[in-house]
């Protein structure tokens, strides 16, 4: 921004503003790699990071992106974005705060975790806490509940202790907020597209382009597998055999407000649950008998790693295997399937004819960003002398109204640059498009009552989430993080 705007502060103040703070305990420091050898995997001050624990907190945040990616996310994924190290970290930072419970004697008593246990609807039955539902909750999660329990109790000791620590804005730190939202800017600009730039293609181009990226580009890896299938579909099972595993496992079967379904609204699904689960002792025995070759395989398949016809699970217990190597029986669909690798084909890459025409997107938007770029700052240059579109005066509070050529959310995205740029003039790129502007004018406006109140809750929050961070990184040298 230009002088007067350096002078008022409002730089400083809408960069705080502006700021998205993720998850603030997962910005936790530690030290060296996780090794998960025993019951504990490290130690935070005098908190223990517990085995179990980490299983967990693993399992929950894996399902949390599976359930992001529509099911498409496996073990694979989970290790190259490295999983297991935001897990620890998460780990180490609610154990900081837990140590500073214990410092300043916080404590959640077993009423208080008791009644929260008991508030979610999941565990409920007509609005009363479910001692069974709960009971099969934890024997499908295969935790005990003591680790449920004490998980749970740490959340609420980390939730109390924020609380107690929350601190509110001074008039002060509210004026300077008020100053930002105060202030309007009107613009001088102009909106470059991909339409205002000519890209030609060619081979030597395209080439040019792949040569330093061709390492990106490989064929999958490929399984060649011999599959021995285990039906299910026409076990025999009862009602009654139907009916006491939904009573096991009706935990599973909740409607999209979490409550637990009737039996009679979902015995299909139920029954064939119990089909697969009555033919896992057969599939074991066929597995047994595949596996000393007294049972020969039912097909032949060469797929590519993570193929559909297969189950995730199942690649993903194929993924650690070797040639040779048979797996135990895992659910397909309705079936079970015992595998044995006969071949693998590692990804190689690909020559530049086969991926020629891939490539073209890719090329045509990294060449369309230079010439915008380079058509940017010629307009920039000139920008005094140019006929170009002048908006009216823009505020942080007006700007979703403004029609400048850009929607809500590039508006958004335009408007924070724009006001915490020290530059009074300036080149703001937005996905597709760049903004080239300028500041040619500048007022003050003021605040309804209604805007006020909305402005200290924003001060309040940003002030809470500062001293949060700045607590985190006293905490880090206070309560250091040592790994086994």
């Amino acid at each position: 921004m230009i002088s007067w705007m350096q002078s008022n502060n409002k730089f400083t103040v809408i960069v705080m503003w502006i700021a998205a703070l993720s998850f603030i305990l997962s910005t936790a420091v530690i030290g060296g790699s996780a090794g998960l050898r025993n019951s504990s995997i490290g130690k935070v001050g005098e908190i223990e990071l517990s085995k179990d624990k980490f299983s967990m907190e693993y399992n929950q945040l894996f399902n949390q992106y599976n359930q992001m990616m529509q099911g498409k996310f496996d073990q694979e994924q989970a290790k190259k974005m490295g999983l297991q190290d935001q897990v620890i970290r998460n780990m180490a930072g609610q154990a900081k705060i837990l140590n500073l419970a214990k410092e300043f004697g916080i404590v959640v008593t077993d009423e208080e975790t008791g009644a929260k246990l008991a508030s979610y609807p999941a565990f409920q039955t007509n609005g009363k806490f479910d001692r069974k539902i709960y009971d099969a909750y934890i024997a499908n999660s295969g935790f005990a509940n003591d680790v449920f329990e004490k998980n749970l109790k740490d959340q609420l000791t980390i939730e109390k202790t924020f609380k107690l620590l929350n601190t509110e804005g001074l008039d002060n730190e509210y004026n300077a907020f008020k100053l930002a939202f105060e202030v309007a800017d009107k613009l001088k600009y102009s909106i470059l597209t991909s339409k205002d730039v000519n890209i030609t293609v060619d081979d030597a181009k395209l080439k040019a382009f792949w040569e330093p990226r061709k390492e990106q580009y490989k064929t999958d890896k490929q399984y060649t597998l011999d599959i021995q299938w285990t039906e299910t579909k026409n076990t025999d099972v009862s009602d009654k055999d139907i009916e006491a595993y939904y009573n096991e496992n009706r935990f599973n079967y909740t409607d999209k407000e979490g409550k637990i379904s009737d039996f009679k609204d979902v015995k299909e699904w139920v029954k064939e649950a119990a089909q697969i689960s009555k033919s896992k002792k057969d599939a074991l025995k066929r597995y047994i008998q595949f596996k000393k070759g007294e049972l020969k395989a039912d097909e032949t398949l060469t797929l590519n790693l993570n193929d559909s016809k297969l189950s995730k699970e199942l690649w993903s217990e194929i993924a650690n295997k070797s040639k040779n190597d048979i797996i135990k029986p895992k659910v397909v669909t309705n079936r079970y399937a015992s595998v044995k690798i006969i071949n693998i084909v590692e990804p190689a890459t690909k020559t530049f004819s086969e991926i020629k025409d891939i490539l073209i997107p890719s090329y045509k938007l990294e060449a369309q960003k230079e010439a915008l770029s380079a058509l940017a700052e010629s307009k920039l240059t000139k920008i005094d002398n140019e006929d170009m579109n002048v908006s009216t005066f823009i505020t942080l509070d007006n700007a979703e109204k403004q029609n400048i050529g850009l929607n809500q959310q590039e508006i958004a995205t335009f408007v924070s640059k724009l006001f915490t740029s020290e530059q009074e003039k300036g080149i703001i790129p937005i996905g597709s498009k760049v903004v080239v502007y300028k500041i040619i004018e500048q007022k003050l406006i003021s605040l309804e009552n209604n805007e006020t109140e909305d402005l200290h809750t924003n001060v309040n929050q940003v002030k809470n989430q500062s001293f949060q961070v700045n607590l985190m990184k006293m905490l880090d040298e206070k309560y250091p993080t040592n790994l086994y």
